[in-house]
């Protein structure tokens, strides 16, 4: 049920064109920007609202969902308000809230006017895009994101006239589920014993970003030898894909392996919770995965992965050792690798994906369990890759 929060007084409060909210995990920045957009959309006839994310998969399962989330649980949505192809909301008196994302300076040049902007997650919005769309915005301009590193919503935004600065966190959440907070609690904990040791590291890093709102960096992260691609080019090939089992808690990760240019390319298929056996086997076939590529999954679930290959899959058991893990991210950090720029998921979690240390606070040479699925998922398939040295006879063309 959607309630006005600490979070939303404050953001109401506002008034300067530009509004920063600088917002910690849970904060619920997104939630309570949503509702204030479509308030101010019924309230002014002729307003056009444009909300961006940096892709459109981010966009529908953050702001889109978060928006008819809302409007059914108000009892405001209308199924002839909406076209799903573009995402757009009409209201009655004429009023949109549109829902887009632009790869290019030029496409955002091209969008024209509109009277309020709204940058969902802006960090990962490059700044020629984003200034395309703000200098043509006449009214209002909003945008979130956390704060892992400075961007040009701090170097750029911040400098002209005008401007509001928002921080929020969990605290101005009245809303938080109660296992959010739980989780958020527990990562206190841990970097206030960081702090206590003297040893200041992932937890206090992370406590920093995401739970106070705090500019920073996440120190010790495993992989810095990767970088992003637009897409998958024609002439790259399938090496096969892996796959990493979840339900409630955890996502179900499906991530197809390519080379390209003697580079390894990883392209986030699927990356979902809830799905039962038959709903992966349906994702695989409607992106296009075939019987012809082989897959890698944890042994650990062998009946999953004998369903999966009933509805005509080439899905195998990874072999796995003690130090398969290590073994694995090994085989990951000899060579540099690009991921999709769709890969968002795959993206946070390269991003996030750090050392473990003892209890004194030292970097041990094993990574966290957490921020994983993916990367277990492309662990699999490197790892037979490597041991049974079978790559180049799967390889396939893309195109």
């Amino acid at each position: 049920m959607f309630e006005i929060t600490t979070s939303v007084r404050k953001m109401l409060a506002l008034d300067g064109k530009n509004k920063i909210i600088q917002g910690a995990t849970s904060s619920g920045k997104t939630y309570g920007i949503i509702p204030i957009l479509y308030d101010k959309a019924l309230e002014t006839p002729n307003t056009l609202i444009t909300i961006v994310a940096e892709t459109v998969p981010s966009l529908k399962d953050g702001c889109v969902k978060i928006f008819q989330d809302f409007m059914f649980e108000q009892k405001r949505w209308r199924e002839d308000c909406w076209l799903g192809n573009p995402m757009q909301y009409t209201l009655p008196n004429r009023s949109k809230l549109q829902f887009k994302s632009f790869d290019s300076e030029g496409k955002a040049k091209a969008s024209g006017k509109r009277e309020i902007l709204f940058i969902n997650e802006a960090n990962h919005v490059p700044y020629g895009i984003a200034d395309a769309l703000m200098i043509r915005t006449t009214k209002e301009v909003w945008i979130d994101f956390n704060a892992d590193s400075e961007f040009w919503g701090h170097t750029e935004l911040l400098k002209e006239p005008n401007t509001d600065f928002l921080k929020l966190t969990y605290l101005d959440n009245e809303q938080i589920p109660e296992g959010t907070l739980l989780k958020m609690l527990t990562r206190k904990a841990k970097a206030e014993q960081e702090n206590i040791s003297g040893q200041r590291g992932y937890w206090w890093n992370w406590w920093q970003v995401y739970g106070l709102g705090e500019v920073g960096s996440l120190q010790g992260v495993v992989f810095s030898n990767w970088s992003e691609i637009d897409s998958i080019p024609k002439e790259a090939n399938k090496l096969g894909f892996g796959v990493d089992f979840g339900y409630t808690n955890d996502p179900t990760t499906v991530i197809m392996v390519y080379e390209y240019n003697g580079l390894h390319i990883y392209d986030e298929v699927i990356y979902q919770t809830g799905l039962l056996n038959s709903d992966i086997a349906a994702l695989m076939k409607a992106n296009d995965i075939t019987k012809r590529d082989i897959g890698y999954a944890d042994s650990a679930d062998p009946k999953s992965i004998v369903d999966i290959n009933r509805y005509g899959y080439t899905l195998k058991p990874v072999k796995k050792g003690a130090d398969s893990i290590m073994y694995g991210v090994g085989i990951m950090q000899e060579n540099a690798f690009m991921i999709t720029k769709r890969s968002v998921n795959l993206r946070k979690e390269l991003q996030n994906y750090c050392w473990a240390k003892d209890k004194d606070g030292n970097e041990i040479n094993k990574p966290i369990d957490n921020w994983n699925h993916g990367l277990d998922a492309i662990r699999y398939l490197e790892m037979e890759l490597k041991l049974n040295k079978r790559g180049k006879r799967r390889v396939r063309s893309f195109g």
